[in-house]
């Protein structure tokens, strides 16, 4: 006798990629039946009777034909507030804290934050921006569109026209993070229209790390990751306690970051000396090659002594903490998201071999490379 394959709608209003990849995850693993068809054609799926229901809703269209099926219904991501099913989202206010913190590594720019709609989650992801620089002692200028144009029905155009002007008044350089991906991309198109630099004068950090967004931005845009595959596994494995009877929680399941994705939008440091400056962003871009601290010194045209110091003096840690810092993420990276030999790892992120690798990663996270990868896959898969 063939055992029993509940049958699960995955409703995509809109449809985003990697929260079908995590529903996928727990699919395989639960043996359902998942029609996604969905994602294809673009219409709502007819004439089926599914046991539970996974969806990004959107649309009142959407949300009416859910209610019609009487099943199990989880949704993902908080698009419609008024939508009162069991919701998963990520944790917004870390995704404002790690935006925060990697904009701090870029020395001590003007800080400004980017909000153009007033909503729960946008406000989340402020807060916990404004909180981590008002820890650090830093200023924030706040480029807040619901406070200075609360009508929403203003053009996309006179959107534009008053970020331009806000972008302009600000002192150079600057460093903003935006409430998502598409404002980021959008402040870079401007910037450049206006004839400004990405990143020398303004860098960019975004918030999800959605492809799209990120590729379609004129000059590659930081993000932060809000583990969208992790949000669709957790939705999924929700919907399955529900199918088995468990009350709903009562409130939404918060699911944490993945980290920071740099690209080219925040390849920038601000400091008085430009030498300096510049040996950051060095050791930042080519971290992988085999620097050396008599390297970068004759480059920057300063002895070591003076290299050194006034390298501590702008970041706070020593040239070797920095490349160690930068081949370390780039080693746990490479760690998370490949299959690759420890030793290929190390080669990889600058670091030689896998015995030096071991080394500085047990320093860091007191275990090996492999036990730091087998603990990640397992967090992932929980």
């Amino acid at each position: 006798m063939m055992p029993h394959v509940p049958c699960i709608l995955f409703i995509t209003d809109p449809y985003i990629e990697h929260l079908l990849e995590g529903v996928v995850d727990f699919a395989r693993e639960r043996h359902w039946g998942l029609n996604a068809m969905m994602r294809r054609s673009g219409r709502f799926p007819e004439g089926v009777r599914p046991a539970g229901v996974i969806a990004t809703v959107e649309h009142d269209d959407t949300a009416r034909r859910i209610a019609r099926f009487r099943c199990p219904v989880v949704q993902m991501l908080r698009i419609r507030p008024e939508v009162r099913y069991p919701l998963v989202i990520p944790d917004y206010a870390a995704l404002g804290e790690k935006g925060a913190q990697h904009l701090l590594t870029l020395g001590r720019p003007q800080f400004a934050f980017y909000r153009r709609f007033e909503a729960i989650d946008s406000n989340a992801v402020r807060n916990g921006f404004l909180r981590t620089m008002h820890d650090a002692g830093c200023d924030v200028t706040m480029l807040d569109f619901p406070e200075d144009m609360p009508r929403r029905a203003a053009t996309d155009k006179v959107w534009e026209m008053r970020l331009m002007k806000k972008l302009h008044a600000l002192p150079k350089p600057c460093a903003i993070m935006a409430e998502d991906d598409r404002c980021g991309a959008q402040i870079i198109r401007l910037a450049l229209q206006e004839g400004l630099r990405v990143p020398e004068d303004i860098a960019v950090v975004g918030c999800d790390n959605h492809s799209p967004d990120v590729n379609l931005s004129p000059v590659p845009l930081t993000s932060v990751d809000s583990h969208l595959r992790g949000i669709g596994y957790a939705a999924a494995e929700l919907l399955q306690r529900l199918m088995n009877g468990e009350r709903p929680p009562k409130e939404p399941i918060v699911v944490p970051p993945h980290g920071i994705i740099e690209r080219a939008s925040t390849a920038a440091f601000a400091c008085a000396d430009k030498r300096i400056a510049e040996t950051v962003r060095r050791i930042r871009r080519d971290f992988a090659e085999p620097l050396t601290v008599s390297t970068l010194a004759h480059e920057a045209a300063m002895s070591v002594r003076a290299l050194q110091t006034g390298f501590k003096a702008a970041t706070g840690h020593s040239l070797r903490d920095e490349l160690i810092r930068c081949r370390l993420t780039r080693a746990e990276r490479l760690l998370e998201e490949s299959e690759l030999k420890i030793q290929t790892v190390a080669i990889e992120c600058g670091l030689g071999d896998a015995k030096s690798l071991t080394r500085f990663f047990h320093q860091k996270h007191g275990q090996t490379p492999n036990a730091y990868r087998q603990a990640f896959w397992q967090r992932r898969v929980r």
